[in-house]
């Protein structure tokens, strides 16, 4: 009996109901059904069509990534997302014994674009911008949402969190649990079903528990801090892509009014750079190891040392350096 013949977008189909059953059974996050989708009905099903996977090879992929770059005008973060998508879907065509050999992927280097984050100093100046935006009357108004120590709030938060902003915003009541260490620090820990990558728990720093019962006390003012509530403008319920852009634009005002759109260097900042603050600031001013930090903000080392180590020079931690447990007379200049 000879196989069915499996085209690339059937293959890809697949895999998105593999992925629904490990999403329900809470092993992967919720958005990668959303992504894996836009991926394959955005990128490879126009391209592919109604190719075999059994014709797919080196070559081909590499006309796809050239059509992602030069047809759809992709950027190179976006073009390896796809091809990542496309790599997963061809490992399963190989376990399912659909292609008899593996298909080598082009290779697309992405240069590592790291988005600087704030000084203690460019911090607080930040902080005392906001808080004078946010005493203007009339108010300051965004795309009609007035500027208020919401903002504020949401950046302390983001800091003392290591959140990233889009899990931030899809941050529910339910998600946030205040507990105790040994000694009563009092810490939030955050288990969000949805995030970019892994699932596992955030812990946060004691002053994020403050900033958190200020948040929840204001929005039970308007009955919104029930469990399903989210913690950041909820208001906006029905849309949190568009709560996350008013969030955004009210942040690059303060940017603007405090001289701190770019750093020295010229490179923009943005709401991503908060939670580069908060693993810089651990880094600096913290006695934590890189695996612990990595755990805590959900991430890699290699991503840490990559992209949010960059600006840590050896000088910043000079005493940390020359800290040591115990004396040790093999290190002794005489």
């Amino acid at each position: 009996m000879a196989k069915p013949k499996h085209t690339v977008a059937s293959v890809a189909e697949m895999l998105i109901k593999d992925a629904e059953i490990a999403v329900k059974a809470g092993s992967r996050p919720k958005n990668l059904l959303d992504n894996y989708t836009q991926r394959l009905e955005g990128y490879v099903r126009p391209f592919f069509g109604k190719t075999l996977v059994t014709a797919v090879n080196h070559r081909k992929l590499k006309e796809f990534e050239a059509w992602l770059i030069e047809e759809r005008e992709l950027a190179v973060g976006s073009v390896l997302a796809v091809m990542s998508f496309v790599s997963v879907v061809l490992k399963l065509a190989l376990d399912e014994d659909i292609i008899s050999t593996p298909i080598r992927m082009p290779r697309l280097k992405q240069k590592d674009c790291p988005r600087p984050g704030f000084t203690w100093e460019e911090y607080r100046k930040l902080l005392s911008t906001m808080k004078k935006l946010e005493k203007a009357s009339p108010p300051i108004k965004v795309r009609a949402w007035p500027l208020t120590v919401e903002l504020r709030d949401f950046t302390t938060f983001m800091v003392n969190s290591f959140l990233r902003p889009g899990d931030a915003f899809a941050l529910r009541h339910k998600d946030g649990e205040i507990k105790k260490t040994v000694d009563g620090t009092e810490y939030l820990k955050l288990t969000s079903t949805v995030s970019k990558t892994t699932l596992g728990p955030v812990v946060t720093m004691p002053s994020a528990v403050t900033i958190y019962r200020r948040l929840k006390a204001r929005h039970a003012e308007t009955g919104r801090s029930k469990p399903d509530d989210y913690v950041f403008l909820p208001e906006r319920s029905g849309s949190r892509k568009f709560a996350m852009e008013i969030m955004r634009r009210q942040f690059g005002l303060a940017l603007k009014e405090a001289g701190l759109e770019t750093n020295p260097q010229g490179e923009p900042r943005t709401i991503y750079s908060l939670r580069h603050t908060a693993i810089m600031f651990r880094l600096l001013f913290g006695d934590v190891d890189l695996l612990t930090l990595a755990r805590a903000c959900r991430t890699s080392v290699e991503m840490i040392d990559r992209f949010y180590a960059k600006p840590l020079q050896a000088e910043m931690n000079i005493d940390r350096i020359h800290s040591m447990r115990m004396p040790s007379r093999l290190l002794a200049a005489d």
